[in-house]
C-alpha cells in the first residue's frame, strides 16, 4: 500500500462527514431517554468584504464537574446549505470536534448548536 493511500484511509477513519444539505440543518448523534438541553451555542463569521465559502471550527467539551454526556447535537446554520466534518478521534460523549462549512459563497455565516445530553448523578 502506498503512503498516499494509507494517509487517505487514516483520515477517513478519524473523521466522518455528517452531512451536506440544502437547509443547513444537521443532527449529530442519537436521542436517548432522560436527556435535556445542556447548552445553546452560536458561532458566527462575517461580514466579510467578499463572498466566499466560510468554514468554522467546532470544539465543544462538556463540563467534567457536572458529569455531562453528549447524546446529540442539533446544528442549524443561516446559509442556504452546509456540510460538517466531525472527528471520531475524540470521545463523542464528552466532546464535539470538527468543522462546519457553507456550501455556497457567503459574506457571513452563523451556526447554532443545541447540545443535548444527560447528567450523570454520582457517576451512575
Amino acid at each position: 500500500m502506498n503512503i498516499h493511500l494509507f494517509l487517505v484511509n487514516l483520515l477517513l477513519l478519524s473523521s466522518v462527514m455528517i452531512g451536506c444539505n440544502a437547509r443547513c440543518s444537521l443532527k449529530i448523534g442519537d436521542q436517548v431517554s432522560g436527556e435535556r438541553l445542556l447548552h445553546n451555542i452560536t458561532i458566527s463569521k462575517g461580514p466579510l468584504d467578499v463572498e466566499q465559502i466560510i468554514e468554522m471550527e467546532l470544539d465543544y467539551r462538556v463540563s467534567p464537574l457536572q458529569s455531562e454526556e453528549i447524546s446529540y447535537v442539533q446544528l442549524d446554520g443561516t446559509g442556504p446549505g452546509c456540510s460538517a466534518i466531525i472527528s471520531n478521534s475524540v470521545d463523542r460523549k464528552k466532546q464535539l470536534y470538527g468543522t462546519v462549512s457553507s456550501t455556497s459563497a457567503l459574506r457571513e455565516f452563523s451556526v447554532t448548536l443545541s447540545v443535548y445530553g444527560i447528567i450523570r448523578i454520582n457517576g451512575s
